[in-house]
């Protein structure tokens, strides 16, 4: 038995206490690579060793730390073992050391959104950990008593909460707080001296929420002294037993700046940004913004790709909500089982997979915003008549809860599809339809916009010369004939494509008709193709993958074959057709 492993139920202990804290999943393994211990969904999702080549594997090897802020696109996960099956957002993984050596490797995991955002936020925190967690686990090895344990990792516990730029308070099993950290101190000016009764900070309607959900789960916004707080409450149990509460406090205000900051710093939209001196989207500017600075809702009608969340954006940039946040929803992109989730929220356990903790839902986030919802005619029926009533009573109740909730975000909603013919056939509410559609603004296809073509495809060359480090100063006449004659059944997405297609594979300083017609005859050969070739060459292109990750050798071959789930006649069969389908 190795060090870890003789300390694995207190090495438990502190795992939960700091997934409890920071909502993070732990997994810690030995220098072997075997899963000691692990946080609940971790365990389920990791497996007993770490995979060779993963960043634990790479942590062990190197003593260094190594923080990956997303496990599906960095570089040092591509030579993982377990890279096609990773669940991971987010991870950070940091070297155990004990007498100068290496003896395992702590992993913070995210698997969901929240988590890896608090990994993210904190990540200097975190980054702090490693001399502390080495001193954790010389202290526990050498120190067994129960009390000298509990108060060391009680300073620890202190040292990470007061670290983190949220407010935490402990309670014991019968509600009377235990512990504080600065910033909750700080925020509601208690004093670690004399802490006052928890009923003297949270009224009865919060204390009611809070039991109403078992101290389970997420609560709020409720308004706590000066600011808004989301309470996330968390159990503390010890053999199964429960010993005490964590309350968490985010600042509701911080939340949506965050949200909003997010949205600002991938550019602010304004109507200046929408390109175009067409008389068709001249008069649609022109609406738009004379509609902006009224707080009534819009429906942006408009073909796919015609820049629809463009204008949604403008409006918002231009309205007196602009320094609220704008939040985004496609409705035809989210299953009709989650649509409404994503929508209202829900409470802890409303559905199979939930988060323990409840989320909150795109409506509360946007409450003094604008909520853009995009492709409303993909929303399913039954969420329609929710979604009315929203709009009518503003306020909504989270899938699975009861308390109602205030909410007044304005709502730009748009379309691709006749709304009115879905009404006479009874698959869109008439009464919707109406909340809707106070003020109709259509977007026009870009085949009716003439010169626009040419301007907005000498800004995408631009954009994609400097993207690309290319020196191209512009299109051939033909090039630009070619462009303005065709029908662009994407519309501006479809051009986009296009000018990025031919910036790459140019090799003079002009755009000639040459690439933009290859593309083109690509396209159309590619919408002309039969499932059978469409599923042929999918198959094709995975096949290649694997060759060339783990080569065309015999051995590779039985690898490749055992990953794909077949057989290696079936392997050489489509290996076969692979080279047939290139001579």
């Amino acid at each position: 038995m190795n060090f870890l492993e003789s300390i694995a139920t207190e090495l438990q202990h502190m795992i939960e206490v700091m997934k409890s804290v920071t909502n993070i999943d732990f997994t810690i393994v030995d220098e072997n690579l075997r899963r000691i211990v692990a946080t609940s969904y971790s365990s389920r999702v990791f497996g007993n060793t770490a995979p060779l080549n993963s960043v634990f594997h790479k942590s062990l090897e190197t003593g260094k730390q190594y923080f990956i802020k997303d496990a599906r696109s960095d570089s040092i996960c591509f030579e993982c073992s377990n890279k096609d099956n990773c669940f991971e957002l987010a991870e950070m993984c940091i070297p155990i050391h004990l007498n100068n050596e290496i003896i395992g490797v702590l992993g913070m995991c995210a698997f969901n959104e929240k988590a890896k955002e608090n990994l993210i936020n904190n990540q200097d925190s975190y980054i702090k950990l490693e001399s502390q967690l080495s001193n954790i686990i010389s202290t526990i090895l050498n120190e067994k008593k129960y009390v000298e344990m509990l108060d060391y990792r009680s300073s620890e516990l202190i040292t990470l909460i007061n670290s983190l730029n949220e407010g935490i308070i402990i309670l014991s099993a019968d509600n009377k707080i235990i512990t504080t950290n600065k910033y909750i101190n700080r925020k509601l000016n208690l004093h670690e001296e004399h802490f006052p009764d928890i009923r003297d900070i949270l009224h009865e309607k919060i204390i009611a929420a809070l039991m109403a959900i078992d101290f389970l789960g997420e609560v709020g916004p409720f308004t706590i002294g000066e600011n808004e707080y989301i309470i996330n409450a968390n159990q503390i149990k010890i053999k199964e037993k429960q010993q005490g509460k964590i309350l968490v406090f985010t600042d509701f205000n911080k939340m949506k700046e965050s949200v909003l900051k997010s949205n600002l710093d991938k550019h602010i939209t304004t109507f200046d940004n929408i390109i175009g001196e067409s008389e068709p989207l001249s008069n649609v500017r022109r609406e738009a913004i004379q509609v902006a600075e009224q707080d009534v809702s819009v429906l942006i009608i408009g073909e796919t790709g015609t820049g629809k969340e463009v204008f949604a954006q403008a409006i918002h940039n231009t309205s007196q909500r602009r320094n609220e946040v704008f939040m985004a929803i496609n409705c035809g992109a989210i299953p009709e089982n989650l649509i409404e989730s994503e929508l209202f929220g829900y409470e802890k356990g409303s559905f199979t997979g939930a988060s323990q903790s409840g989320k909150i839902g795109k409506f509360e986030i946007a409450k003094d915003g604008t909520l853009f919802l995009d492709e409303i005619g993909d929303l399913p029926f039954s969420t329609q008549v929710k979604l009315l009533r929203a709009l009518e009573e503003r306020e909504i109740t989270r899938v699975g809860g009861h308390k109602p909730i205030k909410v007044n975000p304005r709502i730009i909603s748009a379309t691709h599809r006749n709304l009115n013919k879905m009404v006479r056939e009874g698959t869109f509410r008439e009464d919707l339809l109406y909340r809707l559609n106070v003020i109709p603004i259509y977007v026009p296809p870009l085949r009716e916009r003439g010169y626009d073509i040419i301007l907005l495809s000498r800004h995408f060359l631009h954009h994609f010369s400097k993207v690309y480090n290319k020196e191209l100063v512009g299109f051939s006449s033909e090039c630009e004939r070619y462009l303005l004659g065709y029908d662009y059944p994407g519309n501006i997405r479809e051009l986009r494509n296009l000018i990025e297609y031919a910036v790459i594979f140019e090799n003079r300083n002009i755009v000639g008709v040459e690439n933009i017609k290859k593309k083109i005859n690509t396209n159309e050969k590619q919408n002309n193709k039969t499932l059978a070739e469409m599923t042929r060459a999918y198959e094709k292109t995975i096949i290649e993958n694997y060759i060339n990750r783990y080569g065309d050798g015999l051995d590779s071959k039985t690898e490749i074959a055992r990953q794909l789930g077949i057989s290696m006649a079936t392997l050489y069969r489509k290996l076969e057709h692979r080279n047939t389908s290139e001579s």
